[in-house]
């Protein structure tokens, strides 16, 4: 096994490489893309990307960075009771995820469920670059009260 990985419980049918793309979700509880990521999975790969349109469209202040960098450092911290680590990576999604799909041998994406706009864009972009890598993606509700698709 390779260091920044979740040791998911082991079972005969675990076949599934996964990444976990954290978003606004930044925790392990209650995050069931996660727990879908670990869901009959040899190895679950927890990544989070340093997208520069983030930084240049969003209204980010220096706070706003120090809250964020904090909670990664959390993040990371929690995932190395796991035998795990954040894979935290600066790009586009686009840029990024061909590389990784390539790199870890992924079957499997999962994330949260974003409803602003720049992310529906975004999100559909990751699901047809990953089709087109035949990774599966599978998508979660969990920072809304309801779901906005239904």
């Amino acid at each position: 096994m390779s260091a920044g990985t979740i040791t998911c419980r082991r079972n005969k049918k675990m076949t599934k490489r996964s990444i976990h793309w954290f978003r606004k979700g930044l925790r392990l509880h209650d995050n069931p893309a996660l727990l879908a990521a670990c869901e009959n999975a040899v190895d679950v790969k927890p990544i989070f990307i340093l997208d520069p349109w983030f930084a240049s469209n969003a209204r980010v202040g220096v706070n706003r960075w120090r809250f964020l960098l904090q909670t990664l450092q959390n993040l990371d911290q929690s995932l190395k009771k796991y035998n795990s680590r954040l894979h935290v990576v600066r790009g586009t999604p686009g840029e990024v995820f061909p590389e990784l799909f390539k790199q870890w041998e992924t079957t499997h994406l999962t994330f949260e469920l974003d409803i602003e706009p720049y992310a529906k864009v975004r999100d559909a972009a990751v699901k047809a670059l990953s089709e087109k890598s035949g990774v599966e993606v599978m998508t979660f509700v969990s920072n809304t009260l309801y779901d906005t698709e239904k």
